[in-house]
Order: structure tokens, then sequence, then C-alpha cells
């Protein structure tokens, strides 16, 4: 009785150990959803999952060269190959050997549910998919689909969720199989949702598609139509970075397959690994120029650059030959040595002074961080939830806001530069009054008013007297001194819609519209007698006694700024000859003011 007692207690172990396993990797399912395995209830009335199941589940990697069917891999199954996942997302690696995964469904109910089966996202080659309905001696019934890159990469494809296949659950015990084979990588995320359910998870990933594409659109177009407007290169480099980015990102997300080539598998099978080429080469080469490495590290711009021209070559090589497993490695190889080189890069030229490096390396890092969570999901290190599975598109997001911004400092600062330059250009950096450059340009749109109005505008013309004399008495200093001096008191003394202009060296130049003779002479007047009753008192306390000699013209009938100009100038010279120290009217020799010393005498 013992020894019969213990063969059965060892018959009944041995059946749990073998049962066991298959019922702790499987899942119960209800009208609301996916409640977990069995070990936590068989009742649908707990919080539904609706994340990734492959750690509910067991995993079979087949012997290369041997392919199995649903029938060799339920052999494999029941002698205990299959071994229990860990991750939640399992990963078929680049040119792994296609991979079983196996998921027990218990349906408590009494009634078949609608279900929507997620078995692998959208760039998977080959993907079969079988419900099995039954025990594993008796099968009730099966059901069979097929999909993939390399069948037909729009069918069954659900954009931003991979491929999807609508079913129903029957009461008790089902099983899934999925046979993933590519030559890529591919993520097998299998989820089980119930078929009402599903409308309002895949709006939830459409709408952040929309937001991740509306997003990249409007760069592109607000890039575009800068370069468009300033021949910038770097903002066309930058176009074609976001622009690339946003191809694969429609490559691998499903609206490519499915609006542009849903039934083109020779497309399907390089789309994506050409967007993962394009979008290095963009980066690096967008790289090259905001970081200038032209001007402070030509060999190592000639390093990328020609490092860009092989990788586009070889992948053209391979996609016309028709050689993906090449292709494949090229491409991973590639983006991979892109997101360390951006990173290397903006640290180069950040040690070498350059500047904005330090925000590249900020936008570098970004996108790198957001890569990381993804693939540490996937991985089944971090959760996979939405977050962290579109975590990349968020991280690029931030990169392309960051270099957006970085390129509008950029040209901030290019149109404060060039308003700095236009202000050195056309003004006098010792007085800051226009330089004859700057009096020329504003002066001319106001003599062009006046005389199509037939406006009254003068012309007056000063030399400060005996200049060479204040410079050998109180050195340059004394007479730079004086320079600004007189430019205060020219600027104090006209109104805000003059104009007025060192015209070269002790030389002084005043446009004044809506000014007569008379009015222009008084101004003249009051400026001389300043000057010379108003010594100027330098800092060492030396007074500058100085006077000036002033030319007036008015505008006439016919007259153009240059002779105008040159009418007050003779003037000038007409009030040097007769003295200095004077006002001399243009065409009106009577009207020369006399020197303040006369004046004095006189009264």
């Amino acid at each position: 009785m013992g020894v019969g007692c213990v063969r059965w207690g060892l018959a009944v172990l041995a059946w749990l150990a073998a049962v066991l396993p298959c019922w702790a990797q499987g899942v119960v399912v209800g009208p609301q959803g996916v409640t977990g395995p069995p070990a936590a209830g068989t009742t649908a009335t707990a919080a539904a999952l609706t994340g990734p199941l492959g750690a509910h589940a067991s995993l079979f990697d087949e012997t290369p060269g041997r392919p199995l069917d649903l029938a060799g891999a339920r052999a494999q199954l029941a002698a205990g190959a299959f071994r229990p996942s860990a991750a939640e997302v399992p990963n078929l690696g680049n040119a792994a050997p296609p991979r079983w995964m196996h998921l027990v469904v218990h349906n408590p109910g009494d009634v078949p549910l609608a279900y929507r089966l997620y078995a692998a996202e959208g760039w998977v080659d080959r993907i079969d998919v079988w419900l099995v309905a039954g025990d594993a001696a008796q099968d009730r019934a099966q059901q069979h689909w097929s999909a993939g890159d390399e069948r037909s990469p729009g069918r069954y494809l659900r954009i931003g969720m991979g491929f999807g296949f609508d079913t129903l659950l029957p009461p008790g015990r089902s099983e899934v199989f999925v046979r993933a084979d590519s030559v890529d990588a591919a993520a097998m995320t299998l989820r089980l949702i119930p078929l009402h359910a599903t409308a309002a998870i895949e709006g939830d990933v459409q709408h952040w598609m929309g937001l991740v594409h509306g997003f990249l659109l409007a760069l592109v177009a607000t890039y575009g139509l800068l370069w468009l407007a300033l021949r910038d290169r770097n903002h066309l480099r930058y176009v074609g970075y976001v622009g690339a980015y946003l191809y694969m990102h429609l490559a691998y997300s499903g609206i490519g397959p499915q609006l542009a080539w849903p039934d083109a598998p020779g497309i399907g099978r390089y789309a994506i690994l050409l967007g993962m080429v394009l979008f290095s080469s963009a980066g690096l080469t967008f790289a090259r120029s905001f970081l200038a490495l032209q001007e402070h590290a030509p060999r190592l711009d000639r390093i990328v650059c020609w490092t860009v021209r092989g990788a586009l070559a070889t992948m053209a090589l391979f996609i016309a030959v028709n050689v993906q497993l090449a292709a494949v490695h090229l491409a991973f190889a590639y983006i991979t040595l892109f997101t360390l080189s951006m990173v290397g890069l903006g640290l180069v030229a950040q040690r070498r002074g350059r500047e904005q490096a330090g925000i590249f390396v900020v936008a570098t890092l970004a996108s790198m961080l957001g890569t990381l969570v993804t693939t540490l999901a996937v991985m089944g290190v971090l959760p996979f939830n939405i977050v962290t599975f579109h975590a990349v598109e968020a991280g690029v997001m931030l990169e392309a806001t960051i270099w957006a911004l970085a390129l509008g400092l950029r040209l901030r600062r290019q149109r404060e530069d060039g308003a700095r330059a236009r202000e050195l250009a056309e003004h006098d950096p010792l007085t800051g009054l226009h330089n004859r450059r700057g009096f020329l340009e504003q002066a001319l749109p106001v003599y062009l008013t006046a005389s199509r109005n037939a406006r009254p505008l003068s012309a007056i013309v000063l030399d400060i007297d005996h200049f060479k004399r204040i410079n050998d008495r109180h050195g340059h200093a004394g007479g730079d001194r004086t320079l600004t001096d007189v430019a205060e008191r020219i600027r104090a003394a006209c109104r805000g819609g003059d104009i007025v202009a060192r015209w070269g060296g002790e030389e002084f130049v005043m446009l004044l519209p809506e000014t007569g003779a008379e009015q222009a002479r008084m101004l003249a007047e009051r400026l001389r007698e300043t000057f010379a009753k108003t010594p100027l008192v330098l800092a060492d306390g030396q007074a500058v006694a100085f006077t000036a000699s002033f030319g007036v013209a008015v505008r006439a009938d016919g007259m153009s700024l240059d002779q105008l100009l040159q009418a007050a100038d003779m003037a000038l010279y007409r009030a040097k000859d007769a003295g200095r120290d004077r006002v001399a009217m243009a065409g009106d020799g009577s009207r020369e003011g006399e020197p303040a010393e006369q004046s004095r005498q006189a009264g």
C-alpha cells in the first residue's frame, strides 16, 4: 500500500510538473479583456491587461535550415522544448532563426469572445499565427493567418500597432501559436484586446502618430520656407534630417505600407532599411554644417563626408542586387555609428569652443535617451507601455525642437550682427552720427519727398576752424573730444526729423526738412555763437576754444541733392575765405555773418 501511494504521488507530481507550466504561462480572458494568468484568478472581473503578453508565453527557436509547421511546433511543445519567456516583448534579433511563441488562453465563460490578436510589429518579414481551440489530443477548431513584409506589407497591418487578426475565442482552453521569421530584428508584441476596445486603443496610437507627423511636417514646412527665403544651408540640411526621420517613421509605423506599398514586398523589404540610412546620413550632414566641421576640423569633416557617401552608395548597391541580409547589417551598424558619432562630433566641437556645440550635444543626448528607453522596454528591462515604447519618437521630437531653437537663435544673432554691421557701415564710430554713406541713404528719400511735394528743404555744411592747431596743442585725444563735443551740440540743436552726419575729418553736414533759408541761417548762427562763446573743457581742465564756419543752401526747383550739398559746400568756402567764424548763404554774400569778436566790438 505504501509503495503504491508513493508511486501514485510521484505520478501526480510528474503530471503537475508537465501541466502547471503550461497553465502558468497562460492568460484568462473575459468580456473586458485579459485579466491575468490563471493563478491570479479565472474571473473576468479583475482589471484588464492591455499590454504585451510575452511574459505569459513560452518560446522556441527553430534550428536553422529545418523549418517547422504547426504540427512540428506542437510536437516540440509536447516534448518540453519550449521555454518560458522572461520578456514582455520577446525580440527576434537580426538574422536570427525563426522563433515560435506559444500562449494558452482560457475563456471561463459560456460564449465565444470577439478579440483582436496583435502578434508582432509591422516590419517583420513573415509571420504566421494559429489559434487552436481544444486540448492537445483533439482539436476542435483551428484558424491560421499569414502576413508580413515579404508577403503583403499592408495586409492585416494596423497602423502603429503591428499585425492584428480578428477572431472569436471559444469557451474553454485555446492555444495561440505565433511563428516570426525575419532577416532584420522584429519585436513580438503579442496582445489580446477585446474587439470593442480596439478602436479606442488604436485611436490613441493614431492620435499620437498624428501629433508626431504634424509636428515634424510643421518643422519641415517652416524651415523649408526659411531656406527658400534665406538660402542658409543649415536650414536645408535640417529639413533633410527631419524629413528623413519622417519618412522612416512613416515606413515603420505602418502608414507607408498601408497607403503607399500595401502589396509590394520588394519595396517593403528595404523601405525601413533605406530610411535608417537616409536618416543617419541626413543627421551627419546636418552636423557637418551646423558645427562648421570644415572650418575647425577639416580632416574629420572629410571622414564624415566620405562615410555618408559610402553608406548611401553601398545601400544603393545592396538594394540593386537584392542582398537583404547585407542591407540589414549595414543599416543597423550605420545607425549605431551615427548615434555615437553625433555625440562625439558635438563634444569635439564643444572642446574647440564652437558656437552652440553645447546645445547640439544636449539635443543629441535627448534623442539617445529616448532610443535607450524604447530599446530597454522592448528588451523587457523597463516596463513596456505606450510611454516607453514611443520614447524614441519623443526623443527625436525633442532633439528636433532643440535644434530648431538653436537655428532660430543663430538666425537672430546673424540678424543682430547684420544690424550692427550696417550700423558701423552707416555711422561714424567716434561721434555716433551718420557717416557719408549713412547720410546719403537717409537723405535721398527725404529730398525726393520734398521735391515731389514742392516743400522747403535746406542744407548746412560746417567746418571747425584751424582744427589742426587743436590737435597740435591738445593732442589727438583733445581733437577727438572736440569732434564729439561739436556732434553733441549739433544733435541737441536739431529736430528729430533732421539728418546730421560727420561728412569727413572736421566737417559736418545737416539736412533740414520743412526749413526755409532764414530758419536755416538762424540755426547756423546759433551754433556758430555757441561754438565761439563756449569753449570745451577737457578732462585735465584745459579749455579748448574753437570756432566754425558754415555754408547754408536751400533747395531750388530742378536741383538735385548733390547740387544742394555742393551749393552749401561752396558757401562754406566763401565763409572761410571771408575770415572764418561766419555763416555764408549760397548765392547771397550779403547774408554772411560777422565773426563773434567783430560783433562784440561793433556792439
